[in-house]
């Protein structure tokens, strides 16, 4: 199935990539819906789907990591296909291990875009992450301990013992990036999060930028 070509008709500043965690940890079943838990997988796709329904001024594309990452859906305008692909993202996609986020700093590169990573950030901490200054960070999404869980419901044993997985809010703040916490999906506002600390589109911030240095220069001749 191919992806509509729409670069002649759009500017490359209206870009967002939704940078979804695919660790067996998203498998927890620890977020509410209504009076429903549901994983953190299953949520963080609500949320990616109804950012889209409700603002598609944006091409949107999809990248996954767990210990490697992979693009899985490019930037596209075509939304029936990018939500077609997410509904069938699961936890095995990716080879399974400690999640990995150094390997991401080689992905998220593109100056003319903006990113959002989903992710209960359940990691030990990391030397050398360097992400796009224009990432913003969700938090995925209790903060309190429960069992990891395969799709299948499957509990996850390591050496004989049930894994407890919660969202990590340190290693999170320690990216140094917007970061967001969501633990009910009947709370969050998708307009309070697109515009909480997602990067202005290029277009913006040079107009932003020459603004700064003609008040910088006013400021010294005076």
């Amino acid at each position: 199935m191919a992806f509509f070509d729409t670069n002649k008709e759009r500017t490359p500043d209206q870009k967002i990539v939704f940078v979804l965690d695919i660790n067996r940890t998203m498998n927890t079943k620890d977020v509410f819906s209504g009076s429903q838990l549901i994983s953190r997988l299953q949520a963080a796709k609500f949320f990616i789907q109804k950012t889209i329904l409700s603002d598609p001024q944006f091409s949107y594309g999809l990248l996954l990591f767990n210990v490697w990452s992979d693009y899985i859906v490019p930037p596209t305008f075509d939304t029936w296909t990018f939500l077609l692909y997410l509904s069938g993202i699961t936890t095995n996609l990716l080879p399974d291990w400690s999640k990995d986020f150094v390997q991401l700093s080689w992905f998220l590169t593109d100056t003319y875009a903006s990113y959002i990573m989903l992710s209960d950030f359940d990691a030990d901490p990391q030397r050398g992450v360097n992400l796009s200054r224009w990432t913003t960070l969700i938090g995925i999404w209790s903060s309190a301990w429960d069992k990891v869980r395969y799709a299948n419901g499957i509990l996850y044993y390591d050496n004989g013992k049930s894994v407890f997985s919660a969202r990590n809010d340190q290693f999170a703040q320690s990216l140094g990036l917007p970061y967001t916490t969501l633990t009910n999906l009947d709370d969050f506002s998708v307009q309070k999060l697109l515009s909480h600390g997602i990067a202005l589109p290029m277009s913006q911030r040079i107009v932003l930028y020459v603004v700064l240095w003609i008040l910088v220069i006013l400021v010294v001749l005076l």
